[in-house]
This record gives C-alpha cells, structure tokens and sequence, in this order.
C-alpha cells in the first residue's frame, strides 16, 4: 500500500477538500495521511481545523489512537466506571481507552502500579504497541529491549520516512507518520496489509461512474464504480464522479475514503447529438468534442464506448473528459444534469415558473441572446449547470389524425402523418379528450428541445412563415375522430436543422417545380401553401474557426442542411452539418440555396446544394461484375460501409467501380442511384492526429468524422479503428471526395501491415 501515497504526493489540495482539514505545518504527502487517518476515525485534527503536528501526543492520547487503530475500536465502554490505573481515574476521559488497550496486552503500566497518561509517548514505547498490533510478541524481540523492537520494525518497515530515536518524545507527526506505516504493513504471518485486519480494503485504480443522484439506475445510498457498487453516506462529495483514484472500504462495501490521481479533467455540458458527434457547451462556446468512438465511457452502472453513449445523451448532461499526458482522451463519464422545463411562453411567468437565475444566457434556436429575444409560444428550458436559457420556436401546424394509445391516456399524437412524443402535460391536456382539440382540426404543436411535443397552440399561432427543403408531396388518406377516411394534400419540408416536417397543404405540388428546391411556407387556416426560393447571393471561403465566409458572419450553432436535389429518377438525399465540415469550402450561388440572418446579422441558417459530400456514404468495393453486351445490361455489386455488407443488382445499368476500390455511394428512396470512385491521395504520412494526417512536409490532410478505415490482408479488407491506426506499423493510402484545398475530406483509408 506504501505505493498509495507515492501515487498521490501532489494531491494535497484534492485532500483538504475531501476531508474538510487546513494542513498548516503539513508537507505534501502528509496532509494526505493526516486525511486518509481522520476519514478512518484513528487520528483526526482539532476542531479549528488544525493539525499542529510539532505538539507532542502523551501516553493517554496514544492509548486513545492504539485503539483506533485496533481490531477492538468498536468494544469501547465510554461509561464503563473502572480505574485502571491510581493515576487513570475512571473520570478520566482515557480510562476506557486505556483499559481496553491494558486489557489486550497492547499497552503496559510502570512497575509503581501507575500509567502516568500525561507524560509524553517515548518513540521505543510506541513502536513496542504497535508491534504487537502486528501480532509479535516478545518471543520476536529478543531480550535487547528496546533495540531488538527497534531493528524488528526497520525490517518490516513500520519506521519507513522516520527519524526520531530512542528515548525520543513522539510528536503529533512522528505518531502520524508512524501510524500510516502500521495499516501499510503486514502482520505478522500474512500478506495482506494491517488495513484489512481492521476490516478495511484498499481497492486500487477505480473511476466514480455515478450515484443515484447522476443516474436513478443506481440504488440510493450507492456509488457506481468500475469495481462494482459501494456504500456512501450523505456526507459523499460528488464533484468526485467521474474522477479515478483509490477506495478504501470498511467491512468490504462501505466507502469510507476515496484519493483521485492527479487528474486532467474536462467538464462539458451536452447542448445537441448529431450524426454521432456531440455538441457541448463550456466557457461560453458550442463546441463537437474530439474523441475517438471507441473511447471507453461510464453511463450510469453501464460501461460501453463514447460511440454507444452518444445515442442515450439529452441536453444538459454532463461529459467528464478524462485525458493523458499526449492530450488523448483516456475515459469519459456521463451523468444526467438537472434541466427544468418545458415552460410555453404565453407572458412573464415562465421567469418564477422556472425559477432562473440573474444575469443568464439566452440560447434560442442555437443563437445565443438575451431574455428579450425570446417570443410568444416559444418553449423555454432552464439549465442551472450551464445558467442558461435554452428557447426553442419550431412549430408544425397540421392535421390532428390520431391518438396513440388512445385519447384519454395518450403518449403520442399523429398530426398530418408525422406521429410526435407528447412531452408535457400541458400539451396532454390539450389534445387529451378533455383538451379542446378533436381529430381533423388544425393544430400546431409547439416542439421542445428534443422534437416532442411541449405544448398546443391554436389556428393564431400558425401564421409564420418556415423556410426549407421541399422533399416530398402529394395525397394521403387521412382518418377523423369519427372514424371516416378522407384525402388530403400534404407537404414535407426539411429544415436547416435537418428535421422533416410534414403540413397540410392547400393543393397538390408533387408536380409543381417547386418540388426538390427551397421554398418559403406560408399558413392559412391551417394549411400550407409554398413559394419557391432562389438561390442566394453570397460568395466566400468558409473559415470554421474564425466563422466566417467572406463578407459573412456565422452565428453560434448555425443550423446547416446539405442537399443532394432529386431529379425524375429519385428523391435526392440531405444531411445536416457542422461549421467544422464547410471548412476551406468556397461558399457561392451555384452551392448555396438559401441563408438566413439573425437579428445580430450573422447566417443562422444555410441550406446548400452538395457542397460538402456529406449526403453520401462511403465504402469499398468487395465484388464488381457488370454485364454490358446487347440490350441485357445489368450488374452484380456488394460493396463494404464502416463493416457492414451490402449487396446490389443492377437492372438497366452498371457502375464503373472494381474489386478492392473505395467509393462514394448515393442511397436515394433506398435505392443506390450512383457509384463512384474516390480520388486516391499521392502523399507519404509521417503521423496520425484526431482528425488529420500529416505528411512528411507537415502538410495535414482532415479526415471526416466517419472516416472508414480499412485493414487490407491479401484480398480481405476488416475495419480497423482509428486508435489503432499507426504509420509505424501500416502504410496507409488516403482516398478523398474531392480536392483538399477546396474543403474534401478523406473518406476511406488502407492500411497494409509493413
């Protein structure tokens, strides 16, 4: 155990926090002692908090501290009256103590009959006492009192970090020092450390996960570790989760001390997930983490990878970071934050109804602002670990079709063929049967943070205006609360937040030129009607970092939707982005189908045409044979994505793509609608980064957040995670969607063993 303190010399800071005690004289090292000895109950400090370790400890008090340290700490009689002692009077304060320690052969009196418990504590009688806590007798010693206690303790190192001598008075930090060497010896005959003999365990190298208050799966009175579950008490300091470090337990299951390793921690707060990557909110500032998928994460009792993990975070989580000396992201933790809401803003009361702090950050609709910014039915959330305002205005006006499970005991509603979690029970009782709404009226549901429903409003609140990617229409059958069918026209719209949005429409545009272009939709007595948008003047390369693209600005958490049109022959794909994938991409009329400004000037939304070769998928190719002779054209594909296989026959067509050759595919109406090869990057890499490789030049190349990286071995080709990715033991070739300088992005990587 002596290796414990070794590991936590600079932690004194963590320690005086833990234990509640001011090391005033301590050195680093013992202020962790004194604490570890004060969370055992053996050696605490006064009251005022102070160790004053040069104060010498009497023969009284170090019968109360052999004690403590005893397997018999829990057989004192504070009222027992008995005198051990003429001078120890059972008024004593120490009589019990001395009794009990008289009683097991662990302390003597002097020959006079007296114990003398105010005299000081002599360096060869305390070391005697605790030799037989250990479990030797005189047999042990030998006859050379005190010098045969003295070399038998050297050996077994009870005097490790001492330097008092015989006939020496202890002082309050010799008995300190050599209390700390006692629980880190062996008694005499074993292998274990004298911890466990008092019925403590030292269990070595674990990570806090959670408590019931960072994840209700865990049972009350409970912490979560990587060891298994341990008791707590009230008293159990959670700013610890998430840190890893050295338990100490009383009778194997009850934490009594907990000492963190030096720690490169990292706090975030979760603001959105998307497309396997996490936004995080810290110091003001959205930002994607940088972590690699396979990354080891705790959630709650579970332990699983960051990718895994991603799908389960909700706004205002909390992300501890755990990183090593490389900067490399060790471990992470996640645990629920404390997020208040939803709250429909109807006039001032949702401030007392959230109970929200002075001086607060407003984020509405992913642009941060102040309080005056928030409108009428907007859905506001209120964070106290990020002292923010989270306001949300996306509305979907549409026909109220269905209930699910029923009217009176709802979960889910279906409005214009887009079934909604209900979140609230505000919009429960609206569109319950005791709500004022009935199947086949017009409605708009107010959407919260997580596109559930958060609240109702009525035919008023429907006119605005909503701008988007006209993906589909047309007729569909729709059933009223009477149960009769009827048609009605309908539209799906996806905005730049990349969510798809289904209205009533006032007529049919399936045939309307407006179809697979951006349009602006109006509403009117509840039913959408569209105008098409053209494209947008606007020029510039984008800079992510300093966001800006030209003349323009971005705004914090601008919404980017990338659009692939679709055509006669299918419906064309989407994606939403983030700033950090328009980097070094040239921004112009010909990519650009609409921006929108916020109050402050700056793009808060951006749909784009294909510009940045996110709507496909990438892959390589495992087996090509194509037909191409007389009018029987056809093909015969199986191609690889990220590990998973898929197969494809082709009737009427062919793509001109090989074995072993990696590619872009286009998945429309769930159908390949193109096949194409990548460009194969020629550069030599010296080295692998988060998210580059670096050429010998020093040139990097940026990989896209799901790079597939491939391990060739003959004909074979197995994913290989990007940890383990190493020009040292591969030689890599880097295939891309298009030129580096203008924002590509390498999609696919070989690997071949050297």
């Amino acid at each position: 155990m002596k290796r414990f303190i070794i590991k936590i010399g600079a932690l004194t800071l963590c320690f005086l926090m833990l234990f509640n005690i001011t090391a005033f004289g301590a050195t680093t090292g013992e202020a962790e002692i004194a604490g570890l000895l004060g969370q055992l109950s053996i050696m605490n400090g006064y009251p005022d908090g102070e160790l004053r370790l040069e104060q010498p400890v009497t023969r009284a008090e170090f019968s109360k501290i052999t004690v403590a340290a005893s397997p018999y700490k829990n057989q004192v009689a504070s009222s027992m009256a008995v005198s051990p002692f003429a001078d120890v009077n059972y008024r004593h304060w120490a009589a019990p103590y001395v009794k009990l320690a008289v009683s097991n052969k662990l302390v003597t009196g002097y020959p006079d009959a007296t114990f003398r418990p105010d005299q000081t504590v002599l360096f060869e009688e305390a070391v005697t006492i605790y030799l037989r806590l250990l479990g030797y007798t005189n047999d042990d010693f030998g006859y050379s009192w005190p010098y045969g206690q003295i070399g038998l303790a050297q050996n077994i190192g009870l005097l490790d970090n001492i330097s008092v001598t015989t006939g020496t008075a202890m002082s309050r930090r010799d008995v300190m020092l050599l209390t700390y060497n006692l629980l880190t010896c062996s008694p005499k005959g074993s292998t274990a450390d004298y911890l466990e003999s008092i019925q403590y365990k030292l269990v070595e190298d674990i990570v806090l996960i959670a408590t019931s208050k960072e994840d209700p799966s865990v049972n009350p009175g409970k912490v979560s570790t990587t060891a298994g579950q341990y008791r707590i008490d009230d008293s159990f300091n959670h700013d610890l989760i998430g840190m890893r470090g050295d338990a100490i337990l009383k009778n194997g299951d009850t934490v009594v001390s907990f000492v963190p390793y030096t720690q490169n921690l990292e706090e975030y707060v979760v603001y959105s997930t998307l497309n396997n990557a996490v936004v995080t909110y810290k110091d003001g500032n959205l930002g994607q983490l940088d972590i690699d998928d396979d990354t080891m994460a705790y959630v709650g009792t579970q332990i699983t990878t960051y990718k895994a993990a991603i799908a389960g975070m909700e706004m205002g989580d909390l992300i501890s970071v755990q990183r090593d000396s490389r900067g490399e992201a060790e471990y992470i933790t996640v645990r629920g934050g404390s997020v208040t809401g939803p709250v429909i803003v109807r006039n001032d009361a949702w401030y007392t109804e959230l109970s929200v702090n002075e001086n607060i950050t407003v984020i509405r609709d992913g642009v941060k602002g102040n309080t005056t910014d928030i409108e009428t039915y907007d859905v506001v959330y209120y964070s106290p670990d990020l002292n923010m305002v989270l306001a949300y205005s996306q509305k979907v006006t549409g026909i109220y079709e269905s209930a699910y499970p029923n009217k009176d005991q709802l979960t889910q509603v279906t409005v214009s063929g887009v079934t909604y979690q209900v979140e609230s029970v505000d919009a429960f009782n609206a569109l319950s049967s005791n709500g004022g709404y009935n199947f086949g009226d017009t409605v708009t549901l107010l959407l919260g943070k997580n596109g559930e429903v958060a609240g109702v409003a009525g035919p008023s609140a429907a006119e605005h205006s909503v701008m988007g990617y006209l993906q589909s229409a047309g007729v569909k059958q729709y059933t009223n609360q009477a149960g009769d069918i009827y048609s009605n026209f309908y539209i799906t719209v996806v905005g730049a937040d990349g969510k798809a949005y289904e209205y009533a429409a006032k007529r049919d545009y399936s045939d309307s030129t407006a179809l697979h272009n951006v349009v602006r939709v109006n509403f009117s007595n509840g039913l959408a009607t569209v105008a098409t948008l053209k494209s947008m003047d606007i020029y510039g390369t984008v800079n992510a970092e300093a966001k800006t693209a030209g003349g323009y600005r971005f705004a914090d958490g601008v919404n980017i939707l990338d659009v692939i049109p679709g055509d006669g022959t299918h419906g064309g794909a989407y994606a939403s982005v983030f700033l950090q994938q328009l980097n070094l991409v040239t921004l112009s009329n010909s990519n650009v189908l609409y921006y929108g400004l916020n109050r402050a000037g700056e793009i808060d939304e951006l749909i784009l045409k294909n510009a940045t070769g996110e709507c496909y998928q990438y892959g390589i190719v495992t087996k090509a044979t194509s037909n191409t002779g007389g009018t029987n054209i056809s093909g015969s594909y199986s191609y690889d994505v990220a590990g998973r296989i898929n197969n494809l026959v082709s009737s009427g067509k062919t793509f001109n793509v090989r074995k072993g050759q990696p590619v872009q595919i286009l998945v429309a109406d769930g159908k390949v609608q193109s096949m194409k090869g990548l460009t194969k990057l020629s550069a030599t890499y010296s080295k692998v980064t988060g998210n580059a490789l670096v050429t010998a030049g020093g040139t990097e190349h940026m990989l896209s957040d799901d790079v597939v990286i491939y391990k060739k071995v003959g004909y074979d080709f197995t994913v290989l995670a990007k940890s383990e990715l190493s020009t040292a033991k591969y030689r890599i070739s880097a295939y891309c969607d298009r030129a580096m300088d203008r924002g590509g992005k390498i999609r696919v990587i070989i690997a071949e063993a050297k």
